[in-house]
């Protein structure tokens, strides 16, 4: 692996070293790991490396997340060393790579997209509406299909390859693969607004705004999977805090 492979995978640096805190029995079956702002403080490193680590480890069943409550040990490794963990590309650092990607073949797209490429698009979108309300998941193949139609519109083979290979990496890592089951999990759909927004842009023949609507879009992609992988108590705060204004709401009404 080569330095830059190695800096960009910091995660599995810090899942590793959480397992062999575990399997060193630091950490034992049941116990809660320490906030993810403490982890994030103790390795110097971001929360959303902490949150990929933290997947990293409930795929090798080390560790339970709770949603609301927090990260337990479910598992102790009975080696001292603790095996290292294979690991792909996380779902924040390809979502990050697909916004930079994607924005620039929007924008191409926009200049050499023909009629029968929109007529093509506003078809998905109609199926994508479809399988939403269906609510079996159907809906993420014709994202996909989508968002390649749109590379397809550039009339360049390099940038169909690149849209192709990413999406072939988010549904092939283990990491992305579990972390937007979390963001499915949590109702998160494909949300065709946000696609029609595109479409639009390239339909006016406007780079700079299919360019701005395709990056608007998977910012909102990434703060879904943000949603979905906070592991703090934010749901119990949340009810907490609910409770203490339907009461106060109550006071004020006597």
């Amino acid at each position: 692996m080569t330095s830059s492979q190695k800096q960009s995978r910091l995660y599995q640096a810090v899942a590793e070293r959480l397992a062999k805190s575990i399997a060193a029995g630091d950490f034992k079956p049941g116990d809660r790991l320490p906030a993810e702002r403490d982890l994030a403080e103790q390795f110097d490193v971001s929360r959303t490396t902490i949150r990929e680590a933290i997947i990293a480890l409930e795929i090798q069943g080390m560790v339970e997340v709770r949603i609301g409550s927090g990260v337990y040990v479910s598992e102790v490794r009975t080696r001292t060393k603790a095996a290292p963990i294979e690991m792909d590309i996380g779902a924040f650092e390809l979502t990050e790579s697909r916004l930079l990607v994607e924005g620039e073949v929007a924008a191409l797209a926009a200049i050499n997209a023909t009629e029968e490429d929109i007529a093509d698009l506003h078809r998905l979108l109609a199926e994508m509406n479809k399988a939403n309300a269906k609510g079996d998941g159907s809906s993420e193949l014709i994202d996909r299909q989508f968002h390649e139609r749109i590379a397809i519109c550039t009339r360049n083979s390099a940038m169909v390859a690149m849209v192709e290979q990413l999406w072939t990496i988010r549904n092939r890592s283990p990491q992305c693969v579990r972390l937007f089951e979390k963001s499915r999990n949590r109702g998160n759909q494909p949300v065709v607004d946000e696609h029609m927004a595109i479409v639009d842009a390239l339909e006016s023949r406007d780079p700079t705004a299919a360019r701005a609507a395709m990056r608007s879009h998977l910012s909102k992609v990434l703060d879904y999977l943000l949603d979905s992988s906070e592991v703090e108590a934010i749901e119990l705060a949340k009810a907490k805090i609910a409770e203490q204004r339907t009461r106060f709401g109550r006071r004020t009404s006597l």
